[in-house]
């Protein structure tokens, strides 16, 4: 049985000869005539219990390596990145289950994208190295990479696509993006409308649109379909370069708009900041025909700090940013520029608009503090208005000089922030 004659060879492994009659009774080249159809290099088949049946001939990484790799990964898979930095190993990995004569195979083929993790690579290093620079971060990343679905008519240019589109989704929340002779993008809840795209895997296909990528990305599932009946010889749109290249573009614009947001927004209540909020200013708000600055301070939040401590204190200050939040728009900007202290700027509206916007945001409070009546949330609010030719400046200091005289109305009627069952 130690003979070199008891044994076989399967690629560049011996396998005993015992072995070889149980691979006959599985009829193994069953397996390998249909898998290699397709694949004829860098490609392993294990059995159900993981081990080695057959290893290709034609390898250009080492197969111990790959197989304890595969090994470790835990979780079932179709498509895998594996990196390994001592053998400069960065793989993409292939999987199709097979079944044959009740017997089930797990076929693995490896694609090398080294080229694609070093660009990864890069990329990261010079994401990092401007994350302190809010204003100077937000210019180089608007060069370094356009939003996220601006490769779609690229894409249905190479595929010679009639449509093309891209799903993106965090919590419930999906964006859609549609090229077909114009690039549109619509925002929706998750519904049965888009649900089942999310499941379909890459080469799926659903209503003459086949499925490229099915990936995770920075905490967003993405999806992208072509739908194209013709594609030329020379594009392959299944091709793991394609995908990664995609891949990495989502990757790159998704990091783009979160750091351009983490720099614009208030941490604490997801309203703009003070610095978008000078950015802004300092540019007119875009020199509007008209505008309305809304001048706001929560009242009493010191009182509430002091005496029951700063959870509270923030729970106040949320509960009126999320008043303000309630009536913005893109004509409507709401921004958290102190601790208590919020300005919302309304940009070409008439005073008859203006006005229905502080009752819009009155009855949010209202209702907010209806909700949870736990702590009750007073805040003084000033208006001014301005069209045509106006003075910001001007107009903010009046803004500020009426919420300070509503502010002493609300105190002298003894309405001001508190929680239940405690006196103000």
């Amino acid at each position: 049985m130690n003979s070199r004659n008891d044994k076989i060879s399967a690629g560049d492994r011996d396998l005993p000869a015992t072995f070889m009659k149980r691979t006959i009774q599985m009829d193994i080249i069953n397996v390998l005539q249909k898998y290699r159809e397709t694949e004829e290099k860098n490609l392993i088949i294990t059995n159900a219990a993981g081990e080695p049946v057959y290893v290709s001939k034609k390898m250009d990484f080492p197969a111990e390596v790959v197989l304890s790799k595969i090994n470790d990964v835990t979780d079932n898979f179709d498509e895998q990145e594996i990196f390994d930095k001592d053998q400069d190993l960065f793989l993409n990995i292939r999987k199709s289950v097979i079944t044959d004569g009740g017997e089930t195979y797990n076929c693995y083929s490896f694609t090398d994208v080294r080229e694609y993790a070093l660009l990864i690579k890069d990329v990261s290093s010079y994401n990092l190295s401007v994350s302190n620079m809010s204003k100077f971060q937000t210019t180089i990343m608007k060069k370094l990479s356009m939003s996220y679905d601006t490769f779609l008519p690229g894409l249905a240019d190479y595929c010679s696509a009639e449509e093309v589109m891209m799903f993106i989704k965090k919590d419930d929340k999906v964006i859609r993006s549609t090229y077909k002779q114009k690039l549109t993008r619509t925002n929706a809840e998750l519904s049965g409308e888009y649900a089942h795209f999310f499941d379909m895997k890459r080469g799926d296909s659903y209503d003459g649109f086949t499925c490229i990528l099915n990936s995770r990305i920075q905490e967003h599932d993405c999806v992208v379909l072509v739908k194209t009946s013709d594609i030329p010889e020379t594009s392959d749109p299944m091709d793991a370069s394609i995908h990664n290249v995609i891949r990495l573009f989502i990757e790159n614009s998704i990091l783009r708009d979160h750091i351009i947001y983490e720099s614009e927004h208030d941490k604490l209540t997801g309203l703009y900041n003070k610095g978008k909020y000078m950015e802004l200013r300092n540019n007119g708000f875009g020199r509007p025909g008209s505008i309305a600055i809304y001048n706001f301070d929560v009242n009493n939040l010191k009182h509430i700090n002091d005496s029951y401590g700063h959870e509270y204190g923030d729970a106040l200050i949320i509960k009126a940013a999320k008043s303000i939040a309630s009536v913005t728009s893109d004509k409507v900007l709401g921004f958290r520029i102190g601790g208590d202290e919020y300005v919302m700027v309304a940009v070409n509206v008439s005073r008859e608009e203006a006005e229905i916007i502080h009752a819009q945001w009155q009855a949010s409070l209202d209702r907010l503090n209806d909700l949870d009546k736990s702590l009750f949330c007073s805040m003084a609010c000033g208006i001014s208005y301005g069209s045509g030719e106006y003075d910001y400046n001007e107009l903010y200091a009046q803004s500020d000089k009426l919420m300070y005289e509503n502010k002493k109305a609300l105190k002298e009627k003894g309405i001001t922030s508190h929680l239940t069952g405690q006196t103000a």
